[in-house]
């Protein structure tokens, strides 16, 4: 993937995510978003691999519509 692909995708997850946050609820999203950094994509399912983003997104909101998510 180009640099200016990747550029593009955190400008949108930062402007999604920058100024509609209050500081105490940012504060707590960046403690849990440092555990990307810990995340080996040799760990995750092989069935998330396949799936497009667009799945991923409905599969996320089915759950979480359905409380099956633990966060």
């Amino acid at each position: 993937m180009d640099k200016d692909t990747i550029h593009e995708i955190v400008n949108f997850i930062n402007s999604r995510y920058d100024d509609d946050l209050p500081g105490p609820v940012k504060f707590i999203v960046k403690r849990k978003a440092k555990k990307i950094e810990k995340l080996d994509v040799n760990d995750i399912p092989e069935s998330i691999r396949k799936c497009t983003i667009e799945e991923f997104i409905l599969i996320l909101k089915d759950a979480y519509s359905k409380k099956e998510l633990r966060f």
